[in-house]
């Protein structure tokens, strides 16, 4: 596992997280200075940074990357499939790319590997059809779907308002379901072939309804499941890119947390430097009504730990 500087880790966790501006902000306000002669402040021309040349580079080519991935983020949980299906082919081509398809394989990591693997999957066939049922599942809304409040700021177009006429909306909407079916006989396995099948059914199902947010199947249009589509691309963006799918912060603060909880169900005594002042007194089985104070390694709390940074 790639341990990193403090410095690192909160430049990582502000550009993984989607706060380009603020980590701009840290690298400036965070760099090294010098003193003049004339007791004046200034920055080395080429490491104004602090971070070097090739690594200041590096970190604002990371930084426009976290930009992208909010604005891809923002469309898909606004609903706008099409538009981040744009910006994908444009800037990720190879996250949707069938026709140089990843291996299945490939997106298998060795367990020996520490880093967070994603929770779902980064196949492309898996993708493309996900994205193209989330634009079959918009397309069946009878009443809109307003934008998360930490979206609403963004300036891109919202889709068309405009209202077909119901038999060419159902038209549309059986010739796009249709469509689907090839799809699915391009997934990875005979599993998740039926696993789809299966997912189709319910989701074509919303045909049916005339209100589909008041069907039994509306669990299609909530905003859990546009965030659950954008989350998984995004992790999908970060496997194509080499880049780790959780910043380094949480993934030390887990590390961490797992490691104190083994600790602590071992009955392992920590050394004396380690002691908490608050110490778990536990009754010695030998001798009923006697109480031993025995010393645990305390549970660890991210946010205790930031306070006390």
């Amino acid at each position: 596992m790639q341990i990193l500087s403090q410095r690192s880790l909160i430049l990582d966790y502000l550009a993984h997280n989607g706060y380009p501006k603020t980590a701009r902000a840290f690298i400036r306000d965070s760099a090294v200075r010098h003193i003049g002669v004339d007791g004046d402040e200034f920055m080395q021309p080429q490491t104004a940074s602090g971070l070097g040349p090739s690594t200041s580079e590096l970190m604002e080519s990371t930084l426009k990357q976290a930009e992208l991935r909010k604005q891809i983020r923002t469309e898909l949980r606004c609903g706008r499939i099409s538009e981040a299906t744009i910006l994908l082919d444009k800037y990720f081509p190879d996250v949707l790319s069938l026709s140089n398809p990843l291996r299945f394989e490939d997106t298998l990591v060795p367990s020996s590997n520490m880093d967070f693997l994603a929770p779902n999957s980064v196949y492309p066939s898996h993708l493309v059809l996900n994205l193209r049922i989330q634009t079959f599942v918009e397309a069946c809304r009878t009443t809109p779907l307003a934008c998360p409040p930490d979206c609403a700021h963004n300036s891109s177009s919202a889709s068309s308002t405009e209202v077909p006429d119901l038999i060419d909306k159902q038209t549309a909407l059986l010739n796009s379901a249709q469509k689907l079916y090839p799809l699915v006989k391009m997934l990875p396995s005979e599993q998740d072939i039926s696993r789809y099948k299966k997912e189709l059914e319910s989701v074509i199902g919303l045909l049916a309804y005339p209100v589909p947010e008041e069907s039994p199947v509306s669990e299609y249009l909530t905003q859990e499941r546009r965030d659950a589509v954008a989350a998984q691309i995004d992790y999908a963006i970060l496997y194509h890119a080499k880049r780790p799918v959780i910043s380094y912060l949480e993934l030390y603060a887990r590390y961490t947390s797992t490691i104190l909880g083994i600790l602590n169900n071992s009955g392992v005594k920590p050394p004396s430097s380690l002691i908490a002042p608050s110490s778990t007194a536990k009754v010695t089985p030998h001798f009923k009504g006697r109480q031993d104070t025995q010393e645990t390694y305390s549970s660890f709390n991210f946010q205790e730990f930031v306070n006390a940074s």
